[in-house]
């Protein structure tokens, strides 16, 4: 299975979101940017289901934020899903803003090193989920090896980032 990360971000921070994504992919992993997708153009219940089934080819989710993300609702879903769905995950800004403490849940990325060490760390954990998740019987137990894989990718990473 490919290692995708889900750019989530609001529509004015896209510029923002394009450059993280370049940078993951110079890292060698792929992404899923939805500033490039023409059919994101709907809304409401088709716009979820499109981007659920966008999100159904990602493992990992970065969110982008910014002062702007505040008044974005798709945003806060997209994590939520990405939750639920055991992604690696992170918050990127350029600066320090004050997060919603929910976010403090994951790393907090504000830099090209930090985008790095993203990577790095996502691509060591790969391999052990990939190994563990061939060793599982059920979906049931397969689900519970990538949350915690992603537990553990959470706490090495934001001790490699202090």
């Amino acid at each position: 299975m490919a290692n995708k990360v889900f750019i989530s971000h609001k529509n004015t921070d896209a510029a923002l979101a394009t450059k993280v994504a370049r940078r993951i992919q110079a890292n060698g992993l792929e992404t899923y940017l939805d500033t490039i997708d023409d059919a994101l153009v709907k809304d409401g219940p088709e716009l979820a289901d499109l981007l659920l089934a966008r999100m159904s080819s990602c493992q990992q989710l970065i969110a982008v934020v910014s002062s702007q993300t505040k008044d974005s609702w798709w945003v806060p879903w997209e994590i939520g899903v990405g939750s639920e769905k055991g992604f690696r995950m992170a918050s990127y800004s350029e600066s320090y803003i004050s997060l919603p403490s929910y976010l403090e849940k994951w790393p907090a990325l504000h830099t090209d090193g930090h985008i790095d060490l993203y990577c790095q760390y996502s691509k060591q954990t790969e391999v052990v989920v990939n190994r563990r998740i061939r060793e599982a019987l059920t979906e049931e137990r397969r689900m519970q090896v990538r949350k915690s894989e992603a537990l553990d990718f959470h706490k090495q990473l934001k001790a490699a980032i202090r």
